[in-house]
């Protein structure tokens, strides 16, 4: 109903005609990537500090507070950058966030607080440095009469975005953390020969069920830190696989 309503009405409730506009369309691909990548990590990174690297609260409350430091200075650089090539500030912007995710894909359970807050910094950063010159070239080339609608639509699909990529980021950590546990329990037991030897080892055991519980417990936070991974992996593709298009923006006429 809603295609056919926009196709057909003279005033459709949003206007298809607006994805006409090269930079507007573009503007919609490249906020619906950026709303994915603009909260999963603060989505993720709290239950993996806290279940599997035992950080307290207050301490993780701190470690992602670090995101907004770095959004404050990435909001003052965007006002140089402003005075640039839009495409700059964006292109800078998605390849710290590609960076900061490439580190996380480094992350194990033993992580420090200095990687967390790095990264995390580094991605406040470049939300700042990404945000303005992505509005400024989105509508650049609109009419006046078009922006509240424009506008609407560009926000909305920000956060559809976000709250889907989110989603799937938790789907990939869960089911990719089972599937490891399955494979990685297949080789932690009393049949494993390897095992029998105590130097393989080391500080586990297994001659009771307590010491198999515990050791279970260990192979599930390691399977379960394979899991964010997969999905730190998945945010920094993404951020990778959206440079290309930003070069299709057309740049504003400051002129005009």
């Amino acid at each position: 109903m809603f295609v056919v309503h926009s196709l057909t009405s003279r005033r459709p409730f949003l206007n298809p005609r607006l994805l006409l506009d090269r930079n507007y369309a573009i503007g919609l691909m490249v906020v619906l990537i950026f709303g994915m990548m603009n909260f999963t990590p603060m989505a993720l990174l709290p239950p993996l500090l806290q279940n599997l690297a035992g950080y307290p609260d207050d301490a993780i409350g701190l470690l992602i507070g670090a995101r907004g430091l770095g959004g404050v200075l990435g909001f003052f650089a965007s006002i140089w950058v402003g005075k640039l090539d839009p495409r700059i500030g964006m292109t800078a912007g998605f390849l710290i966030q590609a960076l900061s995710g490439w580190w996380m894909m480094a992350f194990d359970v033993n992580l420090t607080g200095f990687d967390v807050a790095l990264t995390s910094a580094m991605q406040g950063f470049a939300v700042g440095l990404i945000w303005v010159p992505l509005v400024v070239a989105t509508f650049a080339t609109l009419r006046r009469e078009h922006l509240n609608e424009a506008t609407a639509v560009f926000h909305l699909l920000r956060y559809i975005a976000a709250s889907a990529f989110v989603s799937v980021s938790v789907a990939i950590v869960l089911h990719t953390g089972q599937v490891n546990y399955a494979r990685m329990t297949e080789f932690v037991s009393p049949f494993n020969d390897v095992l029998l030897e105590s130097s393989a080892l080391g500080q586990w055991s297994l001659e009771s069920l307590r010491d198999l519980a515990t050791l279970s417990g260990e192979v599930g936070r390691q399977a379960f830190m394979i899991g964010y991974i997969n999905a730190f992996t998945a945010y920094t593709v993404l951020s990778i696989a959206i440079l290309p298009l930003v070069f299709f923006v057309r740049v504003p006429d400051r002129n005009g």
